[in-house]
């Protein structure tokens, strides 16, 4: 501690110390004057209710809010569809096999999926088309 130096010196530097003491004495300073606050948060706790009724009672003009509408993308490649309703019906028929507990369907639907592809069709046999005839 230096004794030589200013107030305006002092002042100017605070350390975690000096804020542990002052956090101390207005802890000390709470616990002896407690009970005489009650009028001073009542006062308080008054004047917040008044600001927000002020706040509250204030009109407020509806604001016209326009949302803009967005198209959803739909697919128009049919052969990627058929390929996820194939997925979807191997999917769906392998769950009721495995709700059914007939584990021989089971694995003849885990046989089957990696045919499930449209390029090992496609190598298998020409003249399967994934997209539907018109």
């Amino acid at each position: 501690m230096n004794y030589t130096e200013s107030f305006d010196q002092f002042a100017a530097r605070v350390s975690p110390t000096d804020l542990a003491l002052y956090a101390g004495a207005g802890l000390i300073l709470f616990v002896l004057f407690k009970d005489k606050l009650s009028p001073v948060q009542k006062f308080l706790g008054d004047f917040i209710d008044k600001f927000k009724t002020s706040l509250s009672s204030k009109p407020v003009s509806p604001v016209d809010v326009i949302v803009p509408t967005i198209k959803p993308v739909v697919a128009t490649n049919k052969d990627e569809d058929l390929f996820f309703k194939l997925v979807v019906s191997w999917k769906q028929t392998r769950d009721l096999a495995e709700e059914c507990g007939c584990a021989q369907a089971i694995k003849v639907a885990d046989q089957m999926f990696p045919y499930l592809s449209p390029v090992v069709c496609a190598e298998k046999n020409e003249e399967i088309k994934w997209a539907p005839k018109h």
